[in-house]
């Protein structure tokens, strides 16, 4: 009886300090008719899950009136999903730093800022953030 105790005790204990692993998707609509170039300035985390994705690519266009995701991100949550973005600010979410170049000309406005993303959960450990790109966001 106590090695049945014990061995329940055991894997309690070790079941009950999870972190689970959740994943925030990132997407961006060009709602302008401008061809819009994403090209991300800080490497994916070498090592981690998120680097082997199709998702994260180094550079994305984006044609008039197309969305893409642009990147999925890893994440270790002791919490539900939630808007960490608004939360934490870029700390967080430092592979999302992006120039902006609208058909070849590089804009000076850093449009991946936080005030730019709207987040919504998607389910308990994974949540999205989109961006909608338009006109007035890429004006001189």
């Amino acid at each position: 009886m106590k090695k049945v105790f014990f061995a329940l005790s055991l894997s309690l204990f070790m079941f009950s300090g999870c972190d689970y692993l959740g994943s925030f998707t990132f997407k961006v609509e060009n709602s302008t008719q401008e061809t819009i170039t994403l090209k991300f300035v800080n490497d994916i985390h070498k090592g981690s899950s998120s680097a082997n994705r199709d998702e994260n690519k180094k550079e994305v266009i984006l044609e008039p009136n197309e969305e893409k995701v642009v990147r999925i991100l890893d994440a270790d949550l002791n919490t539900r999903a939630h808007d960490c973005l608004t939360t934490h600010g870029i700390a967080r979410f430092t592979e999302l730093i992006f120039d902006t170049y609208v058909d070849g000309v590089k804009i000076e406005k850093q449009l991946w800022q936080a005030e730019n993303w709207t987040y919504r959960e998607t389910s308990k450990w994974s949540g999205e953030y989109k961006m909608i790109i338009t006109d007035e966001m890429i004006k001189k």
